[in-house]
């Protein structure tokens, strides 16, 4: 079934289990505005009474300027119209806002929520090739802050200070790789913010605000312990195993029997993929190179560093069992 474009404009959630090229037709559909909904009838008083007040100010400064003499009548009416246009503007934004939010409008997104969209098309465009041809995945995207109400987890009021957890799994994507390993990659966001409230000296209340988060990401493949017998053996030189990019820090490996875990860290302000470095032709050109902004951890290249990362434990466990069968990751 094809996304429900303005359904999701309202929750900001997608969860579908479909094929690599439809999930990634509807992330393209997420990018388009919001449709237009049709004028409500607060909508349409707000446009006469904003019609009211601008004719009622320009009659009244016609009126100064052209006519002479008395006109009590006129600028009864201008003032009228002056008048009628506020109550009806004023009347309108009021009840037309309230109706707005209870029919539950197209929702605003965080900056930081267009790269968790980005992400997950960057991924699939990435593993589709090695992905079991025209099999379904399945993937859920939370695009919600990481700060709403509910997902907070604690609330610590103490005096002037107030600090909150929040805990936000928006991403599960799982799908099947052609060899027939099952791969699920999720991302948890743990974010804590920090208030403190104090009267300055001048009689003000002033109010400072922290936050900080971070993200972890998890990729874990299961396999069929038969197709990897020597796999548990492997646990000790996991760690050993695991490259990643700057700005990625590893939190946890883990190996079973039937599967291999891998837990990495990253600042919460990550990006989908990282900016491409300048040309060749364009550092010898002589030209000033442009000031770079501080690299932000590349999300997308963490998840496939992990990912290969734990293809180097699997193709030695299957080596162990099979030897000569090892199979080069590079």
């Amino acid at each position: 079934m094809p996304l429900d474009l303005e359904a999701f404009q309202k929750t900001q959630v997608y969860q579908r289990h479909a094929t690599v090229a439809e999930v990634l037709e509807d992330l393209r559909r997420m990018e388009e505005p919001p449709p237009r909904p049709p004028l409500n009838a607060f909508q349409l008083g707000a446009r006469v009474g904003t019609g009211l007040l601008v004719a009622g100010v320009l009659g009244l400064g016609v009126r100064g300027f052209v006519l002479e003499g008395p006109h009590a009548g006129l600028i009864l009416l201008f003032i009228g119209m002056i008048l009628g246009g506020f109550v009806t503007l004023v009347v309108s934004k009021v009840f037309g806002m309230d109706l707005e939010l209870k029919a539950g409008g197209p929702r605003w997104v965080e900056p930081q929520m267009a790269q968790r969209r980005r992400l997950v098309a960057t991924l699939l465009e990435r593993f589709q090739v090695d992905l079991l041809k025209d099999a379904p995945v399945d993937v859920k995207l939370d695009l919600t802050s990481a700060v709403e109400g509910h997902k907070r987890v604690h609330l610590e009021n103490q005096g002037p200070r107030t600090q909150q957890d929040f805990v936000d799994p928006w991403l599960s994507l799982q799908g099947r790789f052609a060899d027939g390993t099952h791969l699920h990659l999720t991302v948890v966001d743990q974010v804590r913010t920090l208030q403190r409230s104090k009267v300055s000296a001048s009689g003000r209340l002033k109010t400072k605000a922290r936050r900080n988060g971070v993200s972890l990401m998890q990729v874990a493949l299961r396999v069929k312990p038969e197709r990897h017998p020597g796999l548990l053996a492997q646990e000790a030189r996991a760690r050993d195993a695991v490259r990643l990019p700057s700005g990625a820090r590893l939190k946890r490996v883990r190996v079973a029997e039937d599967r291999v875990e891998l837990r990495v860290l990253l600042d919460e302000d990550w990006v989908a993929q990282a900016p491409k470095a300048p040309e060749p032709s364009e550092v010898q050109s002589g030209r000033a190179p442009r000031p770079q902004a501080p690299s932000k951890p590349d999300a997308s290249r963490t998840a496939t560093m992990m990912l290969l990362s734990l293809y180097q434990v699997l193709n030695h466990s299957r080596s162990q069992g099979q030897p000569g069968a090892m199979r080069s990751t590079s």
